[in-house]
């Protein structure tokens, strides 16, 4: 039977650190942590997540802005906007909540939304999506990043909180999703993990996508379809799994991409969802946005090192010379 990796103590133990950070950057620099997030359309599953990353701000003393605005905004005025936002001192960290509709997620030409997310500073782009924040975690400069987008650093927490090893192991990645699977494919593949990364996404054979996922040593998904399934037959005695995927079943459930009753009998770790990485995310955001106000305040250089607890970082470390 697998070992459960529940999300909660991770997303407890990142929010201890947050609390500490928040506290100090209060008392001695008269800062609260800032975080906007621009919403376009009304997709209630991206207001649902939009409402929880605000509550977690306020909840753990941070403050939170929405800016709201019509699904039929142009990728140019839409660009603008987020560089007005971006203007402004008192705004930490930007979040653009994704998908955007598709005139700007995916036009046939002109701009799109790598324009959109070009438009703030690095120091602020919390998601890590920017020209200002990817070239990094792509060249594997951990000492350099200024912001992991929020799932592949909950990834990597959850792996350093559970004692899970990288270096070596064959690590299989599914889905091509901006902030899920390329960052946590070039994370586990680069100079933080050492494992041999497998992307695979909607155009790998079927023959080749079984023959990967039964190599893999480390599977992490996030497909979140109900036309994917990862069964118990695909997954190897002994895998970690860990389940980056949502989506409402038939039962109105929530459910991840993984069988996870009968691959749990097979896997030696798994993340449950829901429970599993979700919360884990929402802390790590909260983390990033930290970081962007310590950024601000020039408190803070560059850099994740994983190799000390979270408990040990701080701006006043981070800063010496």
């Amino acid at each position: 039977m697998a070992q459960i990796m529940y999300g909660k103590p991770v997303a407890d133990q990142i929010e201890q650190w947050v609390l500490s950070e928040v506290r100090h950057l209060r008392s001695t620099h008269n800062i609260v942590p800032r975080l906007d997030i621009v919403l376009v359309g009304r997709s209630p599953a991206s207001e649902r997540y939009v409402a929880k990353k605000i509550e977690s701000c306020q909840r753990l003393g941070m403050s939170g802005h929405l800016h709201t605005f019509d699904d039929s905004i142009s990728a140019s005025s839409l660009r603008d906007e987020v560089r007005r936002i971006s203007d402004d001192p008192q705004a930490h960290g930007i979040l653009i909540q994704l998908p955007l509709p598709g005139h700007i997620e995916e036009p046939p030409h002109g701009l799109n939304k790598f324009d959109v997310f070009d438009a703030m500073r690095g120091e602020q782009d919390v998601d890590g999506v920017s020209r200002y924040t990817v070239p990094e975690l792509y060249r594997a400069q951990a000492d350099a990043i200024l912001h992991l987008p929020a799932t592949a650093l909950a990834v990597r927490r959850m792996m350093a909180f559970y004692g899970i090893e990288t270096e070596g192991r064959v690590a299989v990645v599914v889905g091509r999703n901006d902030i899920t699977a390329k960052p946590i494919h070039h994370m586990l593949g680069g100079r933080m993990c050492n494992a041999t990364a497998i992307w695979l996404h909607r155009f790998t054979r079927k023959s080749d996508h079984n023959n990967f996922m039964r190599s893999a040593d480390i599977i992490v998904t996030s497909v979140g379809s109900q036309h994917y399934q990862i069964t118990a037959d695909m997954v190897k005695k002994d895998t970690v799994v860990i389940d980056v995927a949502t989506r409402v079943g038939p039962d109105g459930k929530l459910h991840g991409d993984a069988d996870f009753d009968r691959v749990k009998e097979i896997a030696s770790a798994i993340t449950p969802v829901p429970k599993g990485v979700g919360p884990v995310t929402v802390a790590a955001l909260m983390e990033n946005v930290v970081r962007a106000a310590q950024f601000s305040a020039g408190l803070r250089k560059p850099g994740y090192d994983f190799s000390v607890p979270l408990a040990a970082d701080s701006a006043v470390h981070q800063t010496r010379s």
